[in-house]
């Protein structure tokens, strides 16, 4: 039996879990997708699909080891509209190809590629960006940009680059708790989400604008990583490389009060415990944190007293090579003691040219640009690049940094 009949029987073996089905609803005017199937979760042997559908309808998933969709193995998927589902029993480091009809239509084939086993030295790449959200009316007076001509291109170039999975940094939209917002984040993201999981983190403007007390909108349509907390904070491996993922919640004050991550709450326990376990790992070589409030910035928001207190020294004992941030809406690379803060804040929300640079850290580059970074990891070594997207529709780019560890 050849190498591709083995597939296609393991592709007959799959289980199609239902992570959640809400929102079944009443009939809509409207038919088809009203969220396109995007990617999430990425594992060795599984990926997370999310859609939502106008109407509470069946639907079918078709998926193949082939890019023209010949051979497909068909699943159904139980009656709803926004469906989280998990598909499993996949071959580690395989592309797969699949489309999903319901409501009337199918979508475009997507592809992804299951993840490199923990510990695994095999080369692979990730993007990051973040702060894609459309800029509120009274930001007009100090953006430069701001609005879908900005968030699109940003997309269409990292698309281009071919990573394994993208890691936002938060603010994904303007208000989460409008879904209108909600549905214009996805809808945007659409061609990238398609085949690129995303590795979601929060912002302040996932709840209610950074102001309200409610819930976000998006917890209906990304997927947990099984960690409890306040909100979402959570770990991601893949291959030698791990993701520690912080949220820093919906306060956006500078002083030394974030409730979220002081010591002894649970979210700085479980910092403290997964950043002990990854720094002990013989399999990880890379450790990595995302956030959204920045540790260190040389723009509007500065450097955070609680974060810079409480979270940079658990950085810092544990060996971890970069903190992604988000925030102010720019492009940043500042190091402090041995650790690299690269703040990619410039994902399509409006370049905000706010004060004058300034941090504790070492400033190494400072651009007022819409902006995402490529992490080339193989093996042992690092090699990020940002990137300078022109924007206001021209998805063309041109290197702003390349650092390499």
């Amino acid at each position: 039996m050849s190498k591709i009949d083995n597939k296609l029987k393991l592709l007959a073996c799959f289980a199609l879990l239902l992570s959640q089905a809400v929102f079944a609803g009443g009939d809509d005017p409207e038919t088809g997708f009203r969220v396109f199937p995007f990617l999430q979760q990425v594992k060795t042997n599984s990926v997370g699909i999310t859609f939502e559908t106008h109407n509470s309808d069946s639907a079918t998933i078709k998926v193949s080891l082939n890019s023209n969709m010949s051979g497909y193995i068909a699943h159904s998927a139980p009656t709803g509209k926004i469906r989280k589902m998990t598909l499993s029993g996949l071959s580690t480091n395989t592309r797969y190809y699949y489309t999903v009809t319901s409501d009337g239509e199918t979508s475009p084939v997507g592809s992804f590629v299951t993840a490199l086993p923990k510990g695994s030295r095999l080369p692979f790449r990730f993007a990051v960006y973040g702060d894609t959200r459309e800029a509120a009316w009274y930001e007009d007076i100090v953006a430069s940009y701001g609005d879908n001509d900005d968030h699109l291109p940003v997309c269409q170039s990292m698309a281009s680059k071919a990573p394994e999975f993208v890691l936002h940094v938060g603010d994904l939209g303007r208000d989460g708790t409008d879904m209108d917002d909600v549905i214009n984040f996805f809808d945007v993201e659409k061609g990238l989400l398609r085949n690129h999981p995303i590795v979601p983190t929060y912002g302040n403007h996932e709840f209610s604008g950074g102001s309200g007390t409610g819930n976000t909108y998006f917890d209906s349509y990304l997927m947990s990583s099984g960690n409890s907390g306040d909100f979402a904070y959570y770990s991601y491996n893949y291959g030698n490389v791990h993701i520690l993922v912080i949220n820093t919640g919906k306060y956006i004050d500078n002083d030394d009060s974030y409730d979220l991550l002081l010591p002894g709450t649970a979210q700085y326990e479980f910092i403290q415990t997964d950043l002990q376990n990854a720094a002990a790992d013989s399999d990880i070589d890379h450790i990595f944190v995302s956030l959204h409030v920045p540790v260190h910035s040389a723009s509007s928001w500065g450097d955070n007293p609680t974060l810079v207190n409480h979270l940079r020294p658990l950085f810092e004992q544990n060996g971890v090579k970069a903190v992604f941030e988000g925030h102010d809406h720019d492009y940043q690379h500042l190091e402090k003691n041995g650790i690299h803060y690269i703040l990619s804040g410039g994902g399509g929300s409006p370049i905000l040219q706010i004060g004058s640079p300034s941090s504790d850290a070492t400033i190494h580059k400072y651009e007022d640009v819409l902006n995402y970074v490529i992490v080339d990891v193989n093996g042992s070594s690092l090699v990020l690049e940002a990137y300078k997207v022109q924007g206001q529709g021209n998805s063309s780019s041109s290197l702003l940094e390349r650092i390499v560890f």
